[in-house]
């Protein structure tokens, strides 16, 4: 994994001092129409959206649309949940569902692989600078949707293995399985595509 990642890996868990008692707070406050809570939601979770749906769609205003769309839709199911919302998972589904939709109406729409695209904007953050590397993005469009998304929820999101396995419907045994091999599949293709095929 190269420096970018790992840095970045480091400053996501830093990101994430809030207990999960005061996120369920802000959970029964937003359900109750406090907006202030809900913003603080959003504020939370955010920047870990958007470098996420950044490295599954591969375009940054396509992103950020998708992110306003994921807390729209959290916005109006939250009052209808009941008990404890695990926050980061929920969110984080409603976002690949999203991204799913994405990709499924722009191949009917044009017939081309969604691959092709690549992702032009300016980066802002560190977490934005590794969804903008070329290199990157045609290694993670390369491989099986099912790796790059584990890859991109655990280095993208900060998600551990249990809310990626909320994320992705499969058990936690299965997303560390699909870790390890994702990082082995995404070294060989960064490999190929960085000095060519893979030993």
């Amino acid at each position: 994994m190269n420096d970018l990642a790992l840095a970045y890996q480091a400053e996501s868990t830093l990101a994430v001092p809030c207990a999960a008692l005061e996120e369920q707070e802000w959970v029964e406050r937003a359900r109750a129409g406090d907006m202030d809570a809900f913003d603080a939601i959003m504020i939370r979770y955010e920047p870990r959206l958007l470098r996420f749906l950044t490295g599954v769609v591969y375009d940054a205003e396509t992103a950020r649309e998708l992110c306003q769309d994921t807390f729209l839709a959290a916005y109006q199911f939250l009052p209808r949940l009941r008990g404890e919302v695990r926050l980061s998972a929920w969110l984080h589904t409603i976002a690949l569902n999203r991204a799913r939709s994405y990709h499924r109406r722009r191949r009917l729409r044009l017939f081309l692989p969604i691959e092709e695209e690549y992702f032009k904007s300016a980066p802002v953050d560190i977490g934005d600078a590794i969804a903008a590397n070329e290199l990157v993005e045609r290694v993670l469009a390369r491989m099986p949707k099912k790796y790059a998304h584990a890859l991109l929820l655990q280095l993208a999101s900060g998600l551990s293995c249990r809310e990626i396995a909320g994320v992705v419907g499969c058990s936690e045994g299965a997303v560390k399985v699909r870790l390890l091999r994702a990082r082995e599949h995404f070294r060989c293709l960064y490999q190929e595509e960085d000095r060519g095929p893979c030993t």
